[in-house]
């Protein structure tokens, strides 16, 4: 089965052209992102590495935007600076809780 899913998905990215592959490539990559943070958010530094992670998907899309219809970069610099700004916050966040509780574990759980 899988391997079916995997020569479907070499067919459907051959086909089309490169800019809705890389679109194509940005969607699946947020999707399984998401999924992942929705699995395990009990840590968090998973959670801040999903973060940043989503933030640098953001980035590429935006860059590919910005190149596809001629805008100029200055968003594109305001973005870095306040994923920076975000991942620093975190980080002190996360040091906080640590130097606290001793560790990052969040004893939540949903499912």
């Amino acid at each position: 089965m899988i391997f079916f899913c995997v020569i479907l998905m070499l067919y459907v990215c051959l086909s089309m052209d490169m800019t809705n592959t890389v679109f194509m490539f940005i969607f699946l990559s947020s999707t399984a992102y998401s999924l992942l943070l929705a699995s395990s958010w009990f840590h968090i530094m998973v959670l801040l590495m999903f973060l940043e992670m989503f933030m640098l998907l953001i980035f590429i899309s935006v860059s590919l935007f910005s190149l596809m219809l001629s805008f100029s970069g200055g968003f594109i610099f305001v973005f870095i600076t306040l994923s920076v700004a975000e991942a620093s916050i975190g980080m002190a966040v996360l040091t906080m809780l640590v130097r606290s509780h001793g560790n990052d574990f969040m004893s939540v759980s949903i499912f």
